[in-house]
């Protein structure tokens, strides 16, 4: 009788220690998607493997927030160097410009986004007339610079504006 009952009660806490696992951990694996995004982004230049990764990870991802919207943007600008057809190059490059405004619009006061859309109008060609937003980022980053708390993105801020 107190096996049963033993048994019973180890079952109940089993399953609910189960079940507890099986809910939370895509919320685990997908709450580091942003720190793993921002610790490897500076690498996606050279490393067209890790870029398309991180795009298919962001894509995959249900729910996206509009930070991880913005780093999608400029991933997808990022990858469109490492495409070889013109018009792929142009459809990615638009794809992402898009994502990454649409982040501007959902978050027009978050710095991280605006720093994001700096890089990347400061670093693309400027036939690709994408560039009208940089006066206006630069003077509302470098007025809130002590917004930026992560240490990839204060690299990021220092590595654009040289301070």
């Amino acid at each position: 009788m107190f096996d049963s009952v033993a048994f019973a009660v180890f079952s109940s806490t089993m399953i609910r220690h189960i079940l507890f696992f099986l809910f939370f951990l895509p919320v685990l694996l997908w709450s580091n998607t942003l720190e793993e995004v921002r610790s490897k982004f500076p690498k996606v230049v050279s490393d067209s493997e890790l870029c398309k990764s991180l795009i298919t990870d962001l894509t995959s991802k249900r729910n996206i927030t509009s930070t991880e919207k913005a780093y999608l943007g400029a991933l997808q600008t990022i990858w469109a160097n490492h495409t070889n057809s013109p018009i792929s190059k142009w459809k990615t490059f638009q794809r992402g410009k898009d994502n990454l405004e649409a982040a501007v619009l959902q978050s027009p006061n978050n710095v991280e986004i605006r720093l994001l859309r700096y890089s990347v109008q400061s670093n693309c060609p400027r036939f690709l007339n994408y560039y009208r937003d940089m006066e206006g980022d630069k003077s509302y980053i470098q007025q809130r610079k002590t917004q930026l708390k992560h240490p990839q993105v204060l690299k990021m801020y220092n590595t654009l504006f040289k301070s």
